[in-house]
């Protein structure tokens, strides 16, 4: 009887052993799988979408995502805007910043995951923060920018037929941008996905500009001084 008991008694404690030998190991895929992506590094962290305006073509931005737990169902996204992947490597990600992006996050998210509306966070997701630049891709041809800030104004000598480019601060609320020249003027605005108006030959423009932007924009004058009002 001793024995019955002890054998009954030791297939318990085995069975036991076994069991939690069994539950505490883990699939290293699923945890991968499961695991939220881990953004490391965005390179550059600066750049454009493709600019096809008047006078003006340049290519999208290449972009390397680095970090890890990416998964092979990876999703990049530019705000809300889908970016296509051209390669992953797992730790790598190479994108091209899409039509339509603006400055704020670039995310990348998994199955079932998504970043919460304007962030960098959320679940199985992370980002980081990503600026749109039209100007950059021009290798800054004109120049320095020149910032106007909203409320204030600006005196700029022109000398010859000469190109100069501008840039708000974010402005708070829509406002007119008012120049004020002796010979009539060309401006090229962009929009914050680099999308470009032109104002051909004006004579003292009043343009409107967006609020929550921080507009880029080039004004062509002869060799005048002109002022700018914002």
């Amino acid at each position: 009887m001793r024995r019955i008991l002890y054998t009954i008694g030791f297939s318990l404690v085995l069975g036991s052993s076994f069991s939690c030998t069994s539950s505490s190991s883990e699939d290293p895929l699923a945890a991968l799988l499961t695991s939220p992506p881990v953004v490391s590094s965005v390179t550059p962290q600066i750049g454009t979408p493709a600019q096809n305006n008047t006078n003006a073509m340049y290519s999208a931005t290449e972009v390397l995502i680095k970090g890890e737990n990416f998964g092979v169902d990876t999703v990049i996204r530019f705000n809300e805007i889908v970016a296509a992947i051209t390669l992953n490597l797992g730790t790598e990600l190479y994108t091209k910043v899409p039509d339509g992006a603006y400055s704020g996050f670039i995310t990348v998210s998994k199955s079932g995951g998504s970043c919460l509306p304007n962030t960098k966070t959320g679940v199985n997701c992370a980002g980081m923060e990503y600026f749109i630049d039209c100007y950059a891709a021009t290798n800054k041809q004109y120049g320095s920018e020149i910032e106007l800030k909203q409320g204030s104004s600006l005196s700029v000598e022109f000398d010859g037929q000469e190109t100069k480019a501008f840039h708000t601060d974010t402005l708070l609320s829509s406002r007119n941008l008012t120049i004020g020249c002796e010979s009539a003027v060309t401006v090229r605005v962009f929009d914050r996905s680099c999308k470009a108006t032109d104002y051909v030959l004006q004579n003292d423009p009043i343009i409107p500009f967006p609020a929550g932007v921080a507009t880029q924009f080039y004004i062509t004058a002869d060799s005048k001084t002109c002022s700018l009002v914002l």
